[in-house]
């Protein structure tokens, strides 16, 4: 609990810290007549985005759980779901997530390994789709980015190539099982005598538990190719949604002439540079990746710093407000720390 107020911590005094700075830059007064000439609708339009994001996240959810554990209900999956958005915001790499939305389901009656698979199952789909979706949108809009955006090429190649490694050591451990589980061993070892692992044999069990987890989930996929196949869509569809708030905001803001493939383009760069930013909900590096691909779009610095502040009010403390009222309302805030050990993926 003391990692998560640490968080929240961060999480403030970078928002604080952000708000002061643009109200610093471009003053109180430019920034409250430019929020009063926003056009609220296509604002109620990008709240709604991020409503249907998360609907399909839980659709995705229950179509994997579903094909598990038939007796899985879409009210707890949706409620699973929205937990899940609370602790991805709050702590580094969205790495709190999985360990309670497994207590979320198991609390409401799903068995804890068909749990963990699913969970586990529905990050190698979004993982794969999200680098898919990164791929494509290189392909059709770099020539445009590349020439508005400064530093375009680095910043998109590292964002880029972390999601790519990701998924590829995915696919290395399910299809490599030998090699990656002797790999595993063997960087614990050489951790262990440089003491950065203080417990060699608790890390080997551990990483054992996790490969073996692992290649359960890769047959699952492999068992139930339709349902995955199924998620893949919903997954590519999600991104979809996500990305096109930024252009809702755009319209609100009297921005007309942009193609909406465009802002969605920005948008996929936003969360494929911001995604390497070690800090809990990607905090100052989302901020800062708006404001560089989506400073075109704009006449003028208050238009995109207030811009910057709406979207992230939308995708990110949103969530966190609509999480938190899932995570008390299903009793899961009395997951104590003896428990998360015991149950963490």
């Amino acid at each position: 609990m003391k990692s998560k107020k640490w968080n929240l911590l961060i999480l403030a005094l970078v928002f604080l810290g952000v708000f002061g700075l643009v109200i610093y830059q471009n003053g109180a007064a430019q920034l409250l007549s430019l929020f009063k000439s926003i056009e609220p609708g296509w604002m109620f339009c990008a709240a709604g985005m991020i409503i249907l994001y998360w609907l399909l996240e839980a659709g995705i959810l229950h179509q994997i759980t579903r094909s598990l554990y038939a007796k899985q209900q879409f009210r707890n999956s949706f409620s699973t779901s929205m937990i899940g958005q609370l602790f991805n915001c709050i702590t580094p790499f969205a790495s709190g997530g999985q360990p309670i939305q497994a207590y979320a389901m198991v609390k409401s009656g799903v068995p804890l390994g068909l749990a963990g698979s699913a969970l586990m199952v529905k990050f190698i789909v979004y993982q794969c789709s999200l680098t898919l979706y990164s791929l494509v949108v290189l392909l059709f809009w770099w020539r445009e980015f590349s020439g508005q955006v400064t530093g375009f090429g680095y910043l998109v190649f590292l964002g880029f190539s972390i999601n790519t490694l990701v998924m590829l050591g995915l696919f290395c451990i399910c299809f490599f099982r030998r090699f990656t589980r002797f790999a595993a061993e063997g960087l614990i070892r050489l951790l262990a005598r440089l003491r950065v692992v203080k417990q060699q044999e608790e890390a080997l069990s551990y990483a054992e538990k996790e490969l073996g987890r692992f290649h359960e989930s890769f047959d699952l996929i492999r068992r139930h190719p339709g349902s995955i196949a199924a998620s893949a869509l919903l997954s590519l569809l999600q991104l979809t949604v996500f990305f096109l708030i930024p252009y809702f905001i755009c319209l609100a803001f009297g921005i007309t002439g942009t193609p909406p493939g465009m802002v969605v383009a920005a948008e996929s760069f936003v969360t494929m540079v911001s995604s390497f930013v070690p800090l809990p909900g990607v905090a100052g590096g989302a901020e800062y990746s708006f404001h560089v691909f989506f400073a075109p779009f704009f006449q003028s610095e208050a238009g995109v710093s207030l811009a910057m502040l709406l979207w992230r009010m939308i995708t990110f403390y949103f969530p966190i407000l609509a999480g938190s009222f899932f995570f008390f309302a299903s009793g899961t805030h009395r997951f104590s720390a003896g428990k998360q050990e015991q149950i963490v993926l």
